[in-house]
């Protein structure tokens, strides 16, 4: 192959300019379960013909049992091999993961050995969540030896039949939550696993992709296959040419399907569009299949190498016919991506299925399902083995999304970014979306909102039955983290590596492993945590409290802030945010809110979302009438009048404060204007007794005056005098007023005991230099 037909081509060469911008539907919510009943190990390496002819006899290409000593045969007969987790299914959730940015959680089981740990760590570093894989700890984990030659790859597996799923294994749990499942036709190697998946995966609502796996499988399975389709439990299948032609040849079906195919024209629509992109003209086959799959499922696929795809859905044949149109107009026939160099199709069908998914689960048309799927495949092709590298993704979304950004994916801390992202949303997916704490890193045990906080946290989890998110530090967010975990419910953290305030790296203990994320950027922090308070259905209960916090939960606040006023949470469902504004904490943000509405820079109505509680107990009464549910009893009543008295009881103090530091202040003046007259008489040799007189006598005054000499009384006027008099009359400096300054702000007795929007503050704080004057 010449370089220039090596090299790969920018994806608008392949379908056209403008036509590779994906729906913007990317979603981290969507969570797929993948089956994988064993764990395979692929130990990949490249041979000769005649090196592959003898290991692999007559049966070259596809997929066979073999023992483990014939395995380790092949093994020591290759020389040099590359290990990496493998497993069809697994190869698909690890592409969801890593590639789309998708929830997947693997279900299956390994053995205890060092090739079943190998499969679950690399399985978990590509995202993937393996807490539903099952140990076995008699047996060996699965191996393949995939040998390449030529492009082709023939396989060699051995499975230990201890070390596998069966159907009593399964249950609703391992399925639940997923929106949708990946099943491949392997699990047919387990009597009645891939009917009892299908059952659960439909019993939870998810939707169900199958794919044929191999031609042997439908071969030795074909039974069992059809009575799987004939179900009506699959959504979408997914096969290859030898897989669709053994599934025609063997189905009963078939005769009829096939001869529907040979009765149309000689040349229809769908022949002409397949012609024209190198399909040769008879395309009975990929009709054939197709109509067969389309009696028992709502669509289907068939993978053609070199060839592209061709693929049909009921949805387009019930169009078809609609339009009085041949059902060929239902085809959709798709090109391979060209210019490839292909390296190794080990993995290749698996990227294939992991793009198709991907568009089938962000709605894009089906014939974008197929282009995303032939270049995800075509990404698979160049390297060796099943498994992508960041380069090799950045390579695929370059040409899905133009050059710029393959760029930038790869070659900057963008890369990373992009993992924390999918690192956190992977997270968020898992435990679920719930009540988000910002708080102080620095109020900590000793605080006098530490026990408060979370009291309150374990109160609002009660009441909602919500999952608690924090940034996953000390403090505050701490003590949230505590009260959910007394409450019972999933608490997750999004943590930063260095918290405010400290000079250790933030790893808390509190939380239980796979609980928490630790990103290294501070906006992907920001991102995740926003998105952890998002709600997505109505069912979903949700909410930002911001607890006494400084700088970084300023920022977090006016984040938010921005996004609610901006229209740009991410979501047209409501989401409840509460400052808890205890002992007045936040008082001096809502001077500020209140500066930023009398300039012009803020209107007062865009934070009526933003409600001002004082005390726990307003927090859970507005967050219950926020969901409809029911009011728990108030438990800060004995506070409250504790609060009261505390109130009356400063009020007098100062009052009593006042009066005697009135008292103390005519005395100092009192005291000082007689040493200034003193001060006066010695310097003039006169009587102090009637230095007054001389000083400041009706009609005179002393005849030093004119000179400009300044006298005593003015020396007194513009000195020490002047602001003991001024704190006699009753103004007091700063520091001597806020002394006596109570615990309780006057905004916080403006409450109620009930909940405030931040709108209503405002106007009240407007309200009050105008009392002021008016008193």
């Amino acid at each position: 192959m010449s370089q220039a037909a090596s090299m790969p081509q920018p994806y608008d060469a392949v379908y056209g300019p403008g036509q590779h911008e994906l729906v913007s539907s990317p979603n981290a919510n969507i969570r797929v379960g993948v089956l994988q009943a064993s764990a395979l190990v692929d130990h990949v390496c490249s041979v000769t013909r005649e090196t592959l002819e003898k290991l692999a006899g007559k049966e070259v290409a596809g997929s066979q049992r073999c023992t483990l000593e014939e395995l380790q045969h092949i093994l020591s007969s290759v020389g040099e091999f590359h290990s990496k987790a493998g497993g069809s299914a697994s190869n698909v959730g690890r592409a969801l993961a890593l590639g789309f940015g998708m929830s997947v959680q693997l279900v299956g089981t390994r053995g205890a050995d060092e090739w079943g740990v190998m499969f679950t760590s690399s399985v978990h570093r590509a995202g993937v969540e393996v807490t539903h894989m099952r140990v076995q700890p008699d047996g060996h984990t699965g191996r393949s030896a995939i040998l390449t030659c030529d492009g082709e790859r023939t396989m060699r597996t051995y499975t230990d039949p201890k070390v596998t799923t069966r159907p009593g294994d399964l249950v609703p749990g391992d399925f639940s939550g997923c929106d949708w499942v990946f099943l491949s036709c392997y699990s047919l190697y387990s009597e009645g696993l891939l009917p009892r998946a299908v059952q659960l995966a439909n019993q939870v609502g998810a939707k169900v992709v199958l794919d044929l796996a191999s031609y042997e499988v439908v071969r030795t399975y074909h039974k069992q296959l059809m009575e799987v389709l004939q179900s009506g439990g699959v959504h979408f299948c997914i096969c290859n040419e030898d897989e669709a032609q053994m599934l025609v040849t063997c189905s009963e079906d078939a005769a009829a399907a096939a001869a529907d195919a040979a009765s149309r024209g000689s040349m229809s629509q769908h022949a002409a569009a397949a012609a024209a992109i190198g399909f040769p003209p008879d395309s009975s086959l990929p009709a054939a299949v197709l109509g067969l799959l389309l009696r028992h499922c709502h669509g289907g696929v068939v993978t053609r190498g070199v060839l592209g795809c061709v693929a049909s859905s009921r949805d387009l044949q019930q169009a078809a016919v609609a339009a009085g149109a041949s059902t060929d107009a239902a085809l959709v026939a798709v090109p391979a991506v060209p210019g490839i160099a292909v390296v190794d199709t080990t993995g290749a069908g698996d990227h294939f299925t992991a793009g198709f998914m991907y568009g089938l689960m962000t709605r894009q048309p089906l014939e974008r399902c197929c282009e995303v799927a032939c270049l995800a495949g075509a990404s698979a092709v160049r390297v060796l083995g099943a498994e992508l590298a960041q380069r090799d993704w950045a390579w695929f979304h370059a040409r899905l999304h133009g050059e710029l950004a393959g760029d930038v994916v790869q070659e900057s801390s963008a890369a990373e970014v992009a993992q924390e992202l999918l690192g956190c949303y992977s997270l968020i997916g898992r435990l679920g979306r719930g009540v988000v704490y910002f708080g102080s890193a620095r109020l900590a045990q000793s605080s006098p909102y530490w026990d408060r906080a979370i009291r309150l946290a374990e109160r609002v989890a009660l009441l909602l039955g919500s999952p608690v998110w924090t940034g996953g530090g000390p403090g505050m967010m701490r003590a949230a983290s505590e009260g959910g975990l007394k409450a019972g419910v999933p608490v997750g953290g999004i943590r930063i590596s260095r918290e405010a305030g400290t000079n250790v790296l933030t790893m808390e203990d509190y939380l239980s492993a796979g609980s928490a994320f630790t990103c290294k950027y501070m906006p992907t922090r920001k991102v995740a945590l926003t998105d952890a308070g998002v709600r997505q259905v109505p069912e979903q209960r949700t909410a930002y409290v911001f607890l006494p916090g400084g700088l970084g939960t300023m920022d977090e606040l006016f984040s938010i802030l921005t996004l609610m006023q901006l229209g740009k949470l991410g979501s047209s469902l409501s989401v409840p945010l509460l400052i808890v504004n205890w002992d007045g904490f936040y008082d001096g943000l809502m001077s500020l809110l209140t500066a930023f509405d009398q300039t012009g820079a803020l209107h007062a109505s865009e934070v009526r979302q933003v409600m001002v509680a004082n005390t726990n107990d307003e927090v859970v009464e507005y967050l219950a009438q926020f969901y409809n549910l029911p009011v728990p009893e108030r438990e800060d009543k004995d506070e409250e009048a504790a609060a009261a008295e505390e109130l009356a009881a400063e009020a007098d103090l100062d009052s009593q404060a006042k009066a005697d530091k009135a008292r103390q202040q005519a005395m100092a003046a009192m005291e000082l204007q007689a040493k200034l007259e003193q001060l006066q008489a010695t310097s003039t040799g006169a009587d102090p007794t009637h230095a007054q007189s001389r000083t400041c006598g009706a009609g005179g005054g002393n005849s030093d005056g004119p000179s400009g000499r300044i006298t005593p009384l003015e020396t007194a006027a513009k000195g020490p005098l002047a602001t003991v008099m001024a704190e006699a009359a009753g103004g007091g400096s700063g520091a001597s007023s806020s002394k006596h300054r109570s615990r309780r702000s006057s905004l916080s007795m403006a409450t109620n005991g009930h909940a405030v929007s931040a709108e209503d503050v405002l106007h009240q704080l407007q309200q009050q230099p105008q009392q002021q004057q008016q008193r």
